[in-house]
C-alpha cells in the first residue's frame, strides 16, 4: 500500500492490524493491549520533505 505524506505532518501507522483506518492507526490497540496484556504501539513518522511510502504489515491481513 502506498501513502503520501507531507513534510512536517506527523503520521501514525498501525502495527497491530486492528485499526479501522488502515494503514493509519486509530488507537484500537489501546483496549486490546489492556485486555490481552500486549504492548502494540503505532509507528510514528514525520518526514522532512513530501514523500510517498510503501507500507505493509503481516498483522494487517489485507490483500496486496
Amino acid at each position: 500500500m502506498k501513502i503520501k505524506l507531507r513534510a512536517g505532518a506527523k503520521c501514525s501507522i498501525c502495527s497491530c492490524g486492528l485499526s479501522n483506518t488502515l494503514p493509519f492507526c486509530d488507537n484500537s490497540h489501546r483496549e486490546f493491549n489492556e485486555k490481552n496484556k500486549t504492548n502494540y504501539k503505532s509507528v510514528k513518522i514525520m518526514p522532512h520533505e513530501d514523500i510517498t511510502l510503501s507500507v505493509t504489515s503481516s498483522t494487517w491481513g489485507l490483500d496486496e
